[in-house]
């Protein structure tokens, strides 16, 4: 495995935790559109050799775009699917890169986001990422103000990333009622018995609706060490990778029959967009920033 490829299995592989059910609360329809932006941030520095002329190979990627979801069916335990579609054009390791591709997707009745398929490397860990703190809020009753810590394993190292989570608050977001969970801790395999050591510390904003059971949005950054003896090797990482919701179209609700005494509704109540926090907690912590509406 390369050492790239082990610094993001680190991040990539967690054992998945339970979330309860809601499987009386479809919170998704037939029709509904959910579009969000995306952004990636990627700064490496790798030195390998064991001669004194061994030297720093910096490198850099980043990538901006959007990913969206349509909705074509629900079952009954309120899990949608439809297609995932993301575009995203940035650059990595000094080359132009262009995603531009369409899977099948799931969302899970807890929000979880799963694709049917590998869209790209460092989308593919956002999602992951995204998915085990949405599995994580989805299986407690939070509360603003409530703190807990939250235990993660890694599979290709007997590593326990330990996270101290924060609920910092809740707002309304485009209509949506929004938790705000701060995140900080990391974890260190350091066994003299394996030449390869691996350190990861992660910090981070996430954002999630737990009446509607939906992604808001999240932005965490890794950092990340792998060292090699054998090879006298070392990969410092640092990754920022935000997702945030840009746009949910409702899919327009079926119309009463003609025969049916017209319905009568109550004014809908107006929300005001709310930016979500941009300076919550010390400066480690990224946080997102919505696009105006």
């Amino acid at each position: 495995m390369s050492q790239r490829a082990a610094a993001l299995a680190i991040c990539c592989t967690l054992v998945t935790l339970s979330a309860v059910a809601f499987a009386d609360t479809q919170h998704l329809r037939v029709g509904d559109a959910l579009t969000y932006d995306l952004t990636i941030q990627v700064q490496e520095r790798a030195s390998s050799g064991k001669s004194s002329s061994s030297r720093e190979i910096p490198d850099m990627s980043a990538g901006a775009g959007t990913a969206r979801i349509d909705v074509a069916s629900v079952t009954p335990d309120g899990t949608a699917n439809g297609t995932l579609s993301v575009d995203l054009v940035g650059f990595s390791h000094g080359a132009p890169i262009v995603v531009h591709k369409s899977v099948a997707v799931q969302v899970a009745n807890d929000g979880e986001i799963k694709p049917a398929a590998s869209i790209e490397p460092l989308l593919d860990q956002m999602i992951v990422l995204a998915n085990r703190s949405i599995a994580d809020l989805a299986s407690r009753a939070v509360r603003p103000g409530q703190s807990w810590q939250w235990l993660m394993q890694a599979q290709d190292y007997p590593m326990t990333i330990a996270l101290d989570r924060v609920a910092r608050g809740q707002q309304l977001y485009q209509g949506l009622p929004t938790l705000i969970v701060q995140s900080t801790g990391g974890g260190q395999h350091a066994s003299d018995a394996d030449p390869v050591q691996a350190a990861i510390s992660l910090a981070g904003t996430d954002y999630y609706d737990q009446r509607d059971a939906l992604l808001v949005g999240e932005a965490m950054r890794s950092d990340t060490l792998v060292s090699d003896a054998s090879s006298n090797s070392t990969l410092d990482s640092s990754t920022l990778m935000t997702i945030q919701l840009r746009a949910f179209a409702r899919a327009a609700r079926a119309q009463p029959s003609p025969s049916a005494p017209p319905a009568v509704e109550a004014p809908a109540a107006q929300y005001t967009p709310t930016p979500l926090p941009t300076a919550y907690g010390p400066a480690p912590l990224p946080t997102v920033t919505p696009r105006p509406i």
